[in-house]
């Protein structure tokens, strides 16, 4: 790895596609960082919104043009191709970075020469206001929060990788086309290499990002699940951290068998549980899961009250359920996979 004992040179890239406003934010947050940023590299992904194409050029910044989109994965690559600083800093266009975060990655690598990438975490206060965004967001600070310092993973929303590293090892896999997992992907193949990584508890940006329901469900199942358990078919001695520790692991189990109660309660069902104890099984589970999440509901409860914790539950719910359907989901992928590469070898 490249010495970093003299001040690095950083380069913040930043791919997009229709950014909207949150570019704006995003950009001014940059240009507002206390430590000097040496390039700022904006990867227009075949945005048809025109934002990009307003943004002034200069010394500082840099705007590369995709001919059509690719993916968050193949834009960054192009943005690392172009960029010539020591330390690639990756954030997103819908992340407004605080003042001191890039400053904290530069400090961190030029004094840790052990150390190859640094990520951090969102802060407790989201930019949209509505619940869904509010609970979404907070769920994953709250996970960066309580994960070791000691990262198995990179992250694209406020994260940091010394450039000779970065390009040594290959980049971000090009084979995700849409956003997904290409960060976690990385994250193993540098650990597998031998590289590590850190957490950076107070390396902080603001989301911006307004969830849907459906933006959460096809997240958490087709986007993260199904392809995080088929990555971690190939990386099997991943450390279990963040959304992989015990209690996520018992909490998906608990919905589990949350699903197979309210099969077998629905009328009809030839094994339909009828007695008052099976009757309230589902609501057995249901606290079980808020149980092991206690930490997370009171969190919720500090910042905006037992309403809006109480209003999180079936969020919660939702969440392990999507983790329960994308492991059978995650096997028939993995077994297809293998199958057609089978198939091409013969």
């Amino acid at each position: 790895m490249t010495d970093l004992s003299s001040p690095p040179t950083v380069s913040v890239v930043v791919p997009v596609h229709n950014g909207g406003d949150d570019l704006d934010r995003c950009l001014a947050a940059i240009s507002r960082s206390e430590w000097p940023v040496h390039e700022c590299i904006i990867v227009d992904d075949g945005s048809t919104d025109g934002r990009a194409a307003k943004i002034d050029e200069g010394r500082h910044v840099h705007v590369v043009k995709m001919d059509k989109q690719r993916g968050p994965a193949v834009a960054r690559n192009k943005g690392a191709d172009e960029a010539s600083g020591d330390i690639l800093f990756f954030t997103a266009a819908d992340v407004v970075l605080h003042p001191d975060a890039i400053g904290l990655a530069a400090r961190t690598l030029s004094t840790d020469q052990d150390t190859a990438a640094l990520i951090g975490s969102y802060d407790d206060e989201p930019g949209h206001p509505s619940f869904l965004s509010r609970y979404r967001n907070l769920y994953h600070h709250w996970n960066h929060q309580n994960a070791r310092e000691e990262a198995s993973t990179f992250w694209t929303g406020c994260g940091a990788i010394r450039r000779d590293v970065f390009l040594s090892i290959g980049g971000f896999d090009d084979a995700y086309d849409k956003p997904s997992i290409e960060d976690i992907e990385l994250g193993y193949r540098l650990r597998a290499a031998g590289y590590r990584i850190r957490l950076l508890k107070n390396m902080l940006g603001t989301h911006m990002k307004q969830w849907t329901l459906w933006d959460i469900v096809r997240t958490d199942i087709f986007r993260r699940g199904v392809p995080w358990f088929v990555l971690l078919r190939r990386f099997d001695e991943v450390p279990r951290d963040l959304n992989l520790n015990w209690r996520a692991q018992a909490a998906t189990l608990f919905a589990v068998f949350f699903i197979l109660s309210v099969f077998l309660l629905l009328p009809g069902h030839a094994l339909s549980l009828a007695p008052l104890p099976w009757l309230i099984l589902p609501f057995v589970l249901t606290a079980a899961i808020v149980w092991l999440q206690r930490d997370f509901f009171r969190l919720l409860f500090r910042l905006h009250g037992i309403r809006y914790a109480a209003a999180a539950v079936p969020m919660q719910l939702l969440f392990f359920i999507g983790c329960a359907v994308s492991i059978p989901l995650g096997y028939i992928q993995s077994l297809m996979g293998r199958l057609r590469a089978g198939g091409q070898g013969k």
